[in-house]
C-alpha cells in the first residue's frame, strides 16, 4: 500500500470513531478495537509492509510511537465520555486530534523521504 492510502485509512478510522462517539454506546469489542494499535489498517501496515520498507528511518519509529499514543488517547476519550467527565473528555479530545495530526504528519514525511530517494 502507498502512504497516501494509509493516510486515507487513518482518516476513515477516525470517522468510524466519530460515529461511535455520536452514538455514545461502546461494546467491549469496540473498546478492544479502539485501544489496540495493532488491529486497525494502519497498525497492520506498520507491523508488516511499513516495517519492512521503513524500519531504519527515525520518522517510522516516531510514527509507530505516535500511533500507539493515538490509540491510547482514543480509549481515554471514550472512558471519559462513559464516566461523564465532560471537561476531561474535552481535554483528551484535543490531545487525540493533535496526535492524529501527528500520525498523518509522520506518514507525509515518510512519503516525502521515499519520493526523494
Amino acid at each position: 500500500m502507498d502512504l497516501e492510502q494509509e493516510i486515507e485509512n487513518h482518516l476513515a478510522w477516525i470517522d468510524g470513531i466519530a460515529s461511535l462517539l455520536d452514538a455514545e454506546e461502546f461494546s467491549e469489542a469496540d473498546m478492544q478495537k479502539i485501544t489496540s494499535h495493532n488491529t486497525c489498517e494502519l497498525g497492520h501496515w506498520l507491523s508488516a509492509e511499513g516495517l519492512e520498507l521503513y524500519k531504519g528511518m527515525p520518522e517510522f519509529r516516531q510514527l509507530v510511537d505516535s500511533h500507539e499514543v493515538f490509540h491510547k488517547l482514543a480509549g481515554e476519550l471514550i472512558a471519559a465520555i462513559q464516566s461523564g467527565e465532560e471537561s476531561k473528555a474535552v481535554e483528551v479530545e484535543q490531545d487525540f486530534i493533535r496526535m492524529s495530526q501527528e500520525v498523518v504528519g509522520y506518514l507525509q514525511r515518510l512519503q516525502e523521504v521515499s519520493n526523494s530517494t
